[in-house]
């Protein structure tokens, strides 16, 4: 068998013989494919970028898809079905697929073909870029489903035509049993629509009328410009006293003595 690999992460900050595996590999950008024999070699490099990449048993009608569509000669010219059969021994794409995936050939035969196939980005998406395909994400090991995440690089038209199933087979009439009429429901009566009743607003209260305070009077200037001055009080007059006068009868016993 022949495995697809396909570059999922970047190598950016990542030790240096991970980073120099994979450019013996000629990984050296995300989405690109390379075309590896199933041997010790290619198993233990696969093992050392793991978690970078993911990969799979191609199968041989995906991979003369890819060649065609995404597979490019030097000049960067793309690859024809007359230029497969006048450079080698096989007379179609297929044919020479096979024989790649079988181990009879290796991709690299082909004269001029370029070892790198770039794809697009999967419709949808990875699954996940830093976990392992046996726990849902998109790096490791993944068998034959390996492509369909081609067929999702290619391109909507060529993921649509391998996903869409057959439809099914329709029923004979004489199979299908009559169905009973569906009476149809009568339609409920117009309910009548009570006339709205006009309320007369409430009168509004009339505000209570608000008790003025009273004013203190300015005292009245005169002529001049002065003040009024406040009247004075009456003062109160003294009582007279009384004066003391001696009796008679006392001023004369003083005499005699």
């Amino acid at each position: 068998m022949t495995h697809a690999v396909i570059k999922v992460r970047s190598d950016i900050n990542v030790k240096a013989d991970i980073r120099h595996t994979m450019k013996l590999m000629r990984l050296t950008r995300v989405n690109h494919c390379v075309i590896l024999p199933d041997n010790e070699v290619s198993k233990g490099m696969l093992q050392k970028v793991k978690d970078y990449v993911t990969w799979g048993e191609v199968k041989p009608e995906v991979l003369a898809r890819m060649v065609l569509l995404k597979g490019k000669l030097e000049g960067n010219n793309p690859i024809s079905t007359a230029y497969i059969k006048s450079n080698t021994e096989y007379d179609t794409p297929l044919d020479f697929a096979k024989a790649v995936v079988s181990g009879k050939a290796k991709f690299a035969s082909l004269d001029g073909i370029k070892p790198v196939i770039r794809l697009h980005p999967p419709i949808s998406g990875y699954e996940g870029i830093k976990r392992a395909y046996t726990v849902g994400g998109a790096l490791g090991y993944r068998g034959e489903n390996i492509n369909d995440l081609i067929l999702r690089m290619l391109g909507p038209e060529n993921y649509e035509k391998k996903s869409k199933a057959k439809p099914a087979a329709k029923k004979p009439a004489a199979a299908v049993k009559a169905k009973a009429p569906v009476k149809p429901k009568p339609k409920p009566k117009p309910v009548p629509k009570k006339p709205a009743v006009k309320t007369e607003a409430a009168p509004k209260p009339k505000p209570k009328p608000v008790a003025k305070k009273p004013v203190p009077k300015k005292p009245v200037e005169d002529k001049e410009g002065s003040e009024a001055k406040p009247k004075a009080k009456p003062v109160a007059k003294p009582k007279p006293v009384a004066k003391l006068v001696p009796k008679k009868s006392e001023e004369k016993k003083g005499d005699d003595e």
